[in-house]
């Protein structure tokens, strides 16, 4: 099974990365509980069984590794784009902002469909362990995130802004990394959305979510 982690763009990275983007493959397709470090060290071509030890001390090392790794490119995209469009002023600017940068990484890098499956993953298979770390890497966007809903929004009570925040987050993130069932959906092939359509059809789909009235206050 070597073959899955030996393409030509591996070739050229140093062991560590060589490592990580390994892992990222195996982790995006098999699941966070289903892959050793012993074997991403075995694929990733190192003779050292213990190489991924010795790099990352253990499964959340190698976690926290990746989320940098995916954070850091995300980061560099989102600034780029920013550098080449005027400040968002409305809600849905805001929205389709922070959402393109995370289409561009699916299309342009190589590793950003499975950096998108990978996140997906950590959603749905996380334990105590990684929500904690997740939440303590993420928790300065995230209360950006909700300042920004409270300027936007401030009608609707802090708990429901949350939770639709949680809501949008989840459908957004399983929701690009599974956009090819698109293709294979109950009404046949909805793949044919050029890129932009789809994103303000997603934006569509969030901000209707966040400005609908709230039943309760609760």
């Amino acid at each position: 099974m070597t073959a899955i982690a030996s393409t030509a763009a591996d070739a050229n990275l140093d062991t560590r990365e060589r490592l990580l983007h390994t892992a990222l493959r195996l982790y995006a397709s098999e699941g966070l509980h289903a892959v050793s470090l012993r074997r991403i060290s075995a694929e990733a071509g190192s003779r050292n069984s213990a190489a991924m030890h010795y790099h990352f001390n253990n499964k959340l090392g190698v976690i926290e590794a990746l989320m940098t790794m995916i954070s850091c490119e995300i980061e560099r995209i989102a600034l780029t784009l920013r550098q080449e469009q005027t400040p968002p002023c409305t809600l849905r600017s805001a929205c389709r902002d922070i959402l393109r940068p995370l289409v561009v990484l699916r299309r342009e890098t190589e590793w950003g469909n499975d950096a998108l499956r990978f996140v997906s993953r950590l959603v749905s298979e996380t334990d105590a362990d990684i929500a904690m770390m997740m939440n303590a890497i993420h928790a300065p966007f995230w209360h950006y995130l909700d300042a920004e809903l409270t300027r936007a929004l401030p009608a609707l009570p802090a708990p429901v802004r949350r939770l639709r925040l949680m809501f949008i987050a989840t459908n957004v993130v399983h929701g690009m990394a599974e956009v090819s069932w698109l293709t294979r959906s109950p009404f046949g092939d909805l793949s044919h959305f050029d890129e932009n359509s789809l994103l303000d059809h997603l934006v569509d789909y969030l901000i209707g979510g966040l400005e609908a009235a709230s039943v309760s206050a609760r």
